[in-house]
């Protein structure tokens, strides 16, 4: 995978890579240390699988400049680090398009957490924000924030298209292009080494998209993945 890290701490970058590589330790990075380098990092042709941006580097005027990076490359999934908490900077920041709100006060497991969810296709908003969101944004934050009992359980029978939980539709209809590439070609049957070879990434990078897509639809493996995808194409989706 690859990711864009964008923070004026060094510190903060080689922490934040260092988490990273727990989930693919193959992970390229580039790094940003001010706007005008964020800004030419976050080209669209540069393919970041996702970007960590912290929102007060030198250059950055909040997250009007988060909106100007998001409207040159729409297709970037931002998690936004900060270390300012206010309800007006967490709205503006969800507003512009960020993915993810996580206060740099939070534990490194929170932020892995929140950089799942949006790898997987879902949003993160910090528990004090939900009352910043309406009611049906609110439930589909707590349903991305369920206990990792209630992601991981096994469907033991794949409910129709319309029954899907808000988190799984979501999912199926915002996945990424990458993630469209491999759930396209697992629907096919190919292996992750197959998958690996026709889209010239590591083998490591497709377990690392599946895990978070299968964690996140609550199944455990590739079959039952397919059923629920197939349910959802018989509602006359495309994938």
């Amino acid at each position: 995978m690859k990711f864009l890290v964008a923070d004026d701490h060094e510190l903060i970058r080689q922490g934040v890579k260092g988490l990273l590589r727990g989930l693919d330790a193959d992970a390229q990075f580039d790094e940003a240390d001010t706007w005008e380098t964020l800004a030419a990092a976050a080209r669209p042709d540069a393919n970041h699988d996702l970007a960590i941006v912290d929102l007060h580097m030198p250059g950055m005027e909040g997250a009007g400049s988060l909106e100007v990076l998001l409207k040159a490359n729409p297709a970037l999934p931002v998690v936004v680090l900060s270390a300012e908490e206010s309800p007006d900077e967490m709205r503006a920041v969800l507003a512009a398009g960020a993915l993810g709100f996580v206060p740099k006060r939070q534990p490194a497991s929170v932020m892995l957490k929140a950089i799942e969810l949006v790898l997987s296709g879902g949003a993160y908003v910090p528990m004090e924000a939900l009352s910043l969101l309406g009611t049906r944004d609110a439930a589909g934050a707590a349903a991305a924030r369920a206990p990792a009992g209630a992601e991981t359980a096994v469907l033991e029978t794949v409910p129709p298209a319309h029954q899907l939980q808000p988190h799984q539709r979501h999912l199926l209809e915002n996945l990424s292009p990458r993630q469209q590439d491999i759930m396209r070609l697992v629907h096919r049957g190919w292996t992750n080494k197959m998958i690996a070879r026709e889209l010239g990434v590591a083998e490591g990078t497709v377990k690392v998209h599946l895990s978070v897509i299968f964690r996140a639809l609550g199944v455990h493996n590739r079959s039952t993945a397919i059923a629920v995808i197939n349910g959802w194409l018989e509602a006359g989706k495309t994938l």
